[in-house]
């Protein structure tokens, strides 16, 4: 199946290598609840997105087309973390570029899997190398998807993972989409101790699809 990333319980990157979802049985019986909740076998709990694809995506171009040639290119996908991430498996003719149609192909694919919310999303902090504990992770939704999916958030324990929850729900997990992610962490003042690329002016990204293989790390430096 290409083009889709796989699901662990521990999520990072975007891969190009797929493993389809129904074919995780491993997983912890919490996990799989969520996953069947999310794909319509509890449907009064979790509602699909309202995501629209074509619309989505031209929504998309609009805003980070800088040269207007109908395509984001690897220097305009700079300005939109996520998709850069996901650039190699979204590419389906190995140009190098985004167009709108495989940007709706990929949103075409969140709504076929049927999928509400993505159960058990983690991921885990590292400063220099080190966990980071109490750092708050927040993923904003990209422009282009903010009118269908929410922000999740969580905070990092000891070992600087994070369970992400959306807003709005009292599960874990996070709705299907594209996401810039903020990193923060404050002293008892209230001042941001971590450098502003990975807060106010972040270039961190990531997309949750409805399933993703490997982990969710965020190497951070205090350089």
């Amino acid at each position: 199946m290409k083009g889709i990333p796989t699901l662990r319980f521990i999520l990072s990157g975007n891969a190009a290598m797929h493993l389809p979802v129904l074919r995780l049985i491993r997983l912890p019986l919490l996990g799989i609840g969520l996953l069947l909740a999310a794909a319509g076998c509890n449907p009064g709990s979790i509602a699909v997105p309202k995501i629209e694809p074509g619309p989505m995506s031209e929504q998309a171009l609009a805003e980070y087309d800088a040269n207007n040639d109908g395509f984001l290119d690897s220097k305009e996908l700079e300005k939109c973390p996520a998709l850069k991430g996901s650039l190699r498996s979204m590419d389906a003719n190995g140009d190098g570029r985004l167009s709108a149609e495989e940007i709706a192909k990929r949103l075409q694919y969140y709504l076929d899997s049927g999928a509400g919310l993505i159960g058990s999303v983690s991921c885990q902090v590292l400063l220099d190398g080190r966990p980071l504990r109490d750092a708050t992770v927040t993923f904003v939704p990209e422009k282009f998807m903010a009118a269908a999916i929410k922000p999740a958030s969580g905070v990092s324990d000891g070992k600087g993972v994070v369970e992400l929850k959306t807003e709005g729900y009292d599960l874990a997990g996070v709705q299907p989409g594209f996401y810039r992610v903020e990193i923060s962490q404050k002293d008892p003042s209230g001042q941001e101790r971590l450098p502003a690329r990975y807060n106010k002016e972040t270039v961190l990204g990531q997309e949750i699809g409805p399933a993703l293989r490997e982990d969710i790390v965020f190497r951070l430096s205090s350089r």
